[in-house]
C-alpha cells in the first residue's frame, strides 16, 4: 500500500512572505518532493498567487478572521500588556506616533494609549499579570471557522510566516489545538524584535541565521534543537545574479545605461525617515553636477510604503518625478492588484537583484534592501539624519539606530552610518575608489545574519521542512 503524501499548509498574509516562497519556487519544489501543498492567504484572487498555485498544483484558500476584536486597534494595544515597550524603541515609537503624530478620527483613540500605559506599568510591577494576559488572549484565538478550515485542509504541518498577523495567529493556534505540527518561517529580520509578541507559538522554527536563532531563544525560550538555520530562500536569486552575466536587457528596460556606473538609493517610508526626500534631492543635484564623475547615474527605488498604503506620502512621488533625466532614473516597485499588503509582481525581484548587482553602492536606511545589497556583493551607506534639519528624536530617522535589529546590523558591519551631507559624500567616494571598501566587515555581517548549512537557502529550507514533516 502506497503511503499518502504529507500535506503542508503555508500561511501567507504579506506580499514579502509570498515573495520568499515563490521567487525560488520553494512551494513548487515541495510538490516535486511529493508533498501536497496548500497556501492560505487573505486574497484568493491575487493574480500572482493564482498563477503560481495553478502552475504548481497548489491549493489556494482564502481566510480572513471575522471577529470584531481583529478589526479594532487590539493588535496595537496588546503590546502594553506583553512587551517592555520602554526598553524597545521600535515599540515605544508606536505609542509616541499614536499620541503625538497621528490624526485620529475619534478623539478617544488619541488618549487610550495613555490609559494602557498605566496598565503597562502595573504589568511591569507584577509580571504574573503578563502570563495571565497571555492565557486570556489564547481564548480570543479560538475560532470555529478556523478550526473547520484546518480540519478541511487536513495538513500534517502548518507553517506561519507572519505570526503577528491575526489570521496567521488564529490558524496556527487552532492547528495546535488539533495536535497538528506547526512551524514558523519568518518573512523578515525585524519580526521578533519590532512587531510585538507573536499571537501563537509553534513546535519548530526556521531562522535566517545565528542572529535570528538567538533572538528566538532569548525572546521565547525556544530549545535550540527546535530551530533550523536556513537562510532566506529568495536571496538565492542574488547568488545566481552575482554569478551570471549582467542582464543588460533588464537594465536597458529600466533606462539604466549598463556601460556607466550607478548609485541605488532605496527609499524608506516617510514614517521612518521623514526628511529622506531632501537627501534624495540633494544627491540628485550632486549627480547632475558630476560630483561623483561625469558618467555616474542615480537609480531611485521608492519603498512600496511610499507608493501605496496608509504610510505613503504622495507628495514624495511628485518630488522624485521632477528629478527624472538621463542621469536620474526612477525604479518603482511593481505592486500587484491584491488585497494582500505589498503583493509584488514576480519579475520585480529579479529586476531589483540585477540593479543592485551592478551598482557602485546602495544607500538605504537599513530596511531589508540593505541585506539584499550585501547578498549581491555590494556595500551600504545608511543616511541616518534629517537632511537640513534636526528633528525631535521620535520624529527623526536617528531613532532607527536604536532599533534592536538595526543596532545589531550596524555593529556587525552591514552598513556605513552617515550623519550629515559631508560624510555621505565622503563614503560614496570611498566606495567609488575602492569597490572592496569594508569588505571584511560586510562578510562578517553576512556570516552572522545568514550562516546556514547547505548549498542554498532554498535547499536548506526544504531539508528543514522535510525533517519537521517526518519528525515523530
Amino acid at each position: 500500500m502506497v503511503a499518502k503524501p504529507q500535506h503542508i499548509c503555508y500561511l501567507v498574509s504579506h506580499g514579502f512572505a509570498a515573495r520568499m516562497l515563490m521567487q525560488t519556487n520553494l512551494l513548487g519544489l515541495l510538490r516535486e518532493r511529493n508533498f501536497e501543498v496548500s497556501l492560505v492567504a487573505p486574497d484568493a484572487l491575487d493574480p500572482n498567487l493564482m498563477s503560481y498555485c495553478s502552475n504548481n498544483g497548489i491549493q489556494l484558500i482564502e481566510y480572513k478572521p471575522s471577529g470584531w476584536i481583529w478589526k479594532s486597534h487590539y493588535m496595537l494595544y496588546r503590546m502594553y500588556f506583553l512587551e517592555d515597550i520602554k526598553s524597545n524603541p521600535a515599540l515605544y515609537e508606536k505609542h509616541y506616533y499614536e499620541t503625538q503624530q497621528l490624526k485620529h478620527r475619534y478623539w478617544i483613540l488619541k488618549y487610550l494609549p495613555y490609559v494602557f500605559m498605566c496598565f503597562y506599568y502595573l504589568v511591569k510591577t507584577f509580571p504574573i499579570l503578563r502570563k495571565l494576559y497571555w492565557i486570556c488572549e489564547q481564548q480570543f484565538l479560538k475560532s470555529k471557522h478556523a478550526l473547520a478550515l484546518i480540519q478541511k485542509i487536513n495538513p500534517q504541518l502548518v507553517i506561519a510566516t507572519y505570526p503577528v498577523n491575526p489570521a496567521e495567529g488564529i490558524l496556527l493556534h487552532n492547528a495546535k489545538k488539533l495536535q497538528i505540527k506547526t512551524a514558523i518561517h519568518l518573512l523578515s529580520w525585524d519580526n521578533i524584535t519590532c512587531k510585538g509578541h507573536f499571537l501563537a507559538l509553534a513546535d519548530y522554527y526556521l531562522a535566517w541565521g545565528p542572529v535570528m536563532e538567538q533572538e528566538f531563544i532569548e525572546k521565547y525560550q525556544i530549545p535550540k534543537d527546535r530551530i533550523y538555520r536556513c537562510g532566506v530562500p529568495h536571496f538565492d536569486i542574488h547568488t545566481q545574479t552575482k554569478n551570471q552575466a549582467v542582464r543588460t536587457d533588464i537594465l536597458k528596460s529600466l533606462q539604466i545605461d549598463p556601460d556607466k556606473p550607478w548609485i541605488v538609493f532605496g527609499m524608506s517610508s516617510p514614517r521612518f525617515a521623514p526628511k529622506e526626500i531632501d537627501l534624495v534631492e540633494y544627491l540628485a543635484k550632486k549627480i547632475n553636477e558630476n560630483a561623483f564623475g561625469d558618467s555616474m547615474q542615480l537609480v531611485i527605488r521608492p519603498h512600496p510604503q511610499n507608493v501605496d498604503g496608509w504610510m505613503a506620502d504622495k507628495t514624495w512621488l511628485q518630488r522624485i518625478e521632477a528629478l527624472k533625466n538621463k542621469q536620474i532614473i526612477l525604479f518603482y516597485p511593481q505592486l500587484a492588484s491584491s488585497k494582500m499588503m505589498w503583493s509584488m509582481e514576480q519579475e520585480d525581484f529579479q529586476k531589483l537583484s540585477t540593479v543592485l548587482s551592478g551598482c557602485t553602492i546602495c544607500i538605504n536606511s537599513c530596511s531589508t534592501l540593505s541585506m539584499d545589497a550585501l547578498m549581491v556583493g555590494k556595500g551600504n551607506i545608511a543616511p541616518m539624519f534629517d537632511g537640513f534639519e534636526k528633528l525631535n528624536y521620535w520624529h527623526s530617522s536617528r531613532r532607527l539606530l536604536d532599533y534592536t535589529h538595526i543596532k545589531k546590523f550596524v555593529a556587525l558591519g552591514g552598513t556605513q552610518v552617515v550623519t550629515d551631507f559631508a560624510s555621505l559624500d565622503s563614503e560614496i567616494l570611498n566606495f567609488i575608489h575602492n569597490p572592496n571598501y569594508q569588505l571584511i566587515q560586510r562578510k562578517n555581517c553576512i556570516e552572522h545574519e545568514f550562516a546556514f548549512e547547505g548549498p542554498s537557502a532554498t535547499s536548506a529550507s526544504l531539508a528543514a521542512i522535510e525533517a519537521i514533516a517526518f519528525q515523530t
